[in-house]
């Protein structure tokens, strides 16, 4: 397949090495967050993250098992719940070597993306946030998102579409995590997230 077939938004095929449907809390995964959240519910096809109100809070569910250099990461993402004027997204990073230092890919509620790369805590945007018709806005709206890094190229795609591709070499393997913020000062509502049916593939 040559680089403009994929460029294009072809699917580079390779085995699956994890399929996650979270029935329950799995092995090799760890959950932190900035302040108390409620614990994770499991119920299959997904996990849901609450996140309480009263300040903004961020959350990383942790793969731990296993490192990554290329990969595909796929996930259905929803923002369920979610009240002004809390800043609410949820998404994926990877390659992550720590919350400090990763590639992480963020949807809203709006239908908008933004990918960035994190060194040593500063995020610097590959793609700032932008809106695209591939995704779909509104709470409870599912979007199936596609993360593929290839050596330096990282794909996104969303419920099938091309949504970006750039060349970045800040990182070439590390963690996965699925993450989300939301929360305000200015409002006690909690917000809701789910992340459903994640696979993940690599080469053999």
């Amino acid at each position: 397949m040559s680089d403009a077939d994929k460029d294009a938004g072809e699917v580079v095929a390779w085995p699956t090495v994890l399929e996650e449907a979270f029935e329950k809390k799995p092995e090799g995964w760890s959950f932190a967050a900035t302040t108390k959240a409620p614990p994770l519910r499991y119920d299959a096809p997904g996990v849901t993250v609450t996140l309480p109100g009263g300040e903004t809070s961020v959350a990383a569910y942790w793969y731990e098992a296993r490192k990554f250099s290329d990969v595909s990461i796929t996930v259905t993402l929803v923002v369920l719940s979610a009240q002004e004027p809390t800043q609410s997204y949820c998404g994926v990073s990877f390659r992550a070597l720590s919350d400090k230092d990763n590639y992480r890919l963020f949807i809203d509620g709006d239908g908008y993306y933004r990918l960035t790369k994190r060194v040593d805590n500063v995020s610097t945007a590959l793609v700032d946030w932008t809106r695209h018709d591939a995704l779909k806005p509104g709470i409870g709206e599912a979007n199936r998102i596609q993360i593929e890094a290839e050596g330096t190229k990282i794909t996104v795609r969303a419920n099938g579409q091309l949504l970006t591709t750039v060349n970045d070499d800040a990182f070439r393997d590390g963690h996965i995590a699925l993450q989300a913020q939301g929360g305000s000062p200015e409002t006690e509502s909690a917000t809701v997230f789910a992340f459903r049916t994640l696979e993940i593939s690599a080469p053999a």
